[in-house]
């Protein structure tokens, strides 16, 4: 899925949104919110929920700069620069996500023509804070990461399990922490 997807479950948690001051609760709550349609508790919404918390537009990002970055033609991360810039590119996208999120949202929210959610409090910070580490997750998968210097414990085993783990614990706690968003 991605961050539109995320934003659209924070967009329905609006109180100037029908229906007001309810925030999801549920799996098939989220996958409404996500799609737009009806869902029923299957393990059908349940994925969509969890898939839901994959920041595709900021993972499609930050691949193509790392590719437009490394030197085919030469080991990745073979030089004290590479690592440097591999680290300075994963922290520009660290520091991005939440601000892509917002502007997201707040996409959503001027489309919708509804004042815009400049006081941290209307934030959809909960989408914020799952898009952020489900990005820190996958970017410690994928390959050519910064992480992978660390031969000491960095292995692609270990990778994937964090990126499945990271990506069902951010579904599976949505509808716990999700709360309704002010106008």
């Amino acid at each position: 899925m991605s961050i539109s997807s995320m934003t659209n479950v924070a967009f329905m948690r609006r109180a100037d949104v029908p229906p007001v001051n309810v925030a999801a609760t549920s799996d098939a709550a989220i996958a409404q919110a996500t799609s737009g349609n009806d869902a029923s508790r299957t393990s059908g919404s349940q994925m969509q929920v969890i898939a839901t918390y994959i920041p595709t537009e900021v993972l499609t990002l930050y691949v193509a700069t790392i590719a437009a970055l490394y030197d085919p033609s030469k080991p990745p991360l073979d030089s004290a620069k590479s690592r440097l810039t591999a680290w300075i590119t994963l922290g520009a996208f660290l520091v991005g996500t939440p601000i892509i999120v917002w502007l997201s949202y707040a996409g959503k929210v001027h489309t919708a023509s509804k004042p815009l959610p400049l006081a941290p409090r209307a934030w959809p910070m909960w989408e914020m804070f799952a898009a952020t580490i489900a990005y820190v997750a996958w970017a410690f998968a994928l390959p050519n990461s910064p992480f992978q210097q660390f031969h000491d414990w960095y292995s692609s085993a270990l990778a994937g399990v964090v990126v499945l783990a990271a990506t069902t614990i951010l579904g599976l706690l949505a509808p716990v922490v999700q709360r309704p968003l002010p106008s």
